[in-house]
């Protein structure tokens, strides 16, 4: 409830008169309100005091009602005011409230002009209940409900936000270790690419030195053959000439078993002798 301070008075001489008589309230249209009660377009009246002052309780108005109030006082005719009245917890000056058209609901001061629709709600509930109803007003609720909504929508964001972080730290570091992986792999293909062009010169090399090998040891062999080819020829030459000095012999002349070593005859003179030849000595040759 909303308490709503009222003061009449009317012009005297020199001044203001307080105003007596009754002020009469009902809510413009039936609808409902936050306990789900419905309300119907009821009056009631209350009496100004002699003072021409009034205190009233009056429930907020919503985009479903606003409050007809008609002035009844002590004046020669009555008036009548179609207002807004706001949820407050402090009391609200009658001349302050909002006068609307009674059947727009539009405040009379913004007749003609595009207006922003805007409805009140309790509750976060309620107030998506009508955003979801009303997807062209602005739906306004508590602030203990909004900044509670907030703190939550806050902490969910920091928390995502942190979960965020982690995940990406630990995709960085998924990151490096792949590269490195990577690199690893890298250089160990280079590695074995050197090791097997290494490998590859090697085998070269020894099938090539194995050729060599090959090579020279068919030419030794064939130097050996050729060298034991004229060894043999040498021997059986040897051989050849040994049987034919030994088969035909030259003739000396002497009897058999016997060579003539052709002797001379020597002179030996002494002094005083006569010289006398000597005889030759002969030699024997044995058989070969």
């Amino acid at each position: 409830m909303t308490q709503i301070h009222i003061s009449i008075r009317k012009p005297k001489t020199g001044g203001l008169d307080p105003v007596t008589g009754l002020m009469r309230f009902r809510p413009v249209r039936r609808h409902f309100d936050a306990e789900k009660n419905l309300v119907i377009a009821a009056s009631f009246d209350a009496d100004l005091s002699e003072t021409g002052e009034l205190t009233v309780d009056l429930l907020p108005t919503t985009s479903a009602f606003v409050w007809q109030v008609i002035e009844l006082a002590d004046t020669p005719q009555a008036y009548t005011r179609y207002v807004e009245v706001p949820d407050s917890k402090t009391k609200v000056e009658y001349a302050d409230l909002v006068e609307v058209d009674a059947g727009t609901f539009v405040p009379k001061d913004m007749a003609g002009s595009q207006l922003l629709k805007v409805r009140h709600a309790s509750t976060q509930s309620e107030a998506e209940t009508l955003s979801a109803q009303y997807p062209d007003e602005l739906v306004f609720f508590d602030e203990t409900a909004t900044t509670a909504k907030a703190a939550a929508a806050l902490s969910t964001l920091e928390s995502i936000t942190a979960e965020a972080q982690t995940n990406a730290m630990l995709a960085k570091s998924a990151m490096l270790s792949a590269r490195s992986s990577a690199d690893s792999a890298t250089a160990t293909q280079s590695d074995l690419s050197s090791l097997a062009t290494n490998a590859s010169m090697a085998a070269a090399s020894v099938a090539n030195d194995s050729q060599t090998v090959a090579d020279t040891a068919n030419a030794v062999a064939a130097k050996g053959e050729t060298a034991i080819a004229t060894i043999d020829s040498t021997v059986q030459a040897v051989k050849d000439k040994a049987e034919a000095a030994t088969t035909v012999l030259p003739s000396t002349g002497t009897t058999e078993g016997t060579t003539d070593t052709g002797t001379t005859e020597e002179t030996t003179e002494e002094p005083g002798k006569d010289s006398t030849p000597a005889k030759a000595k002969k030699a024997t040759v044995k058989g070969a």
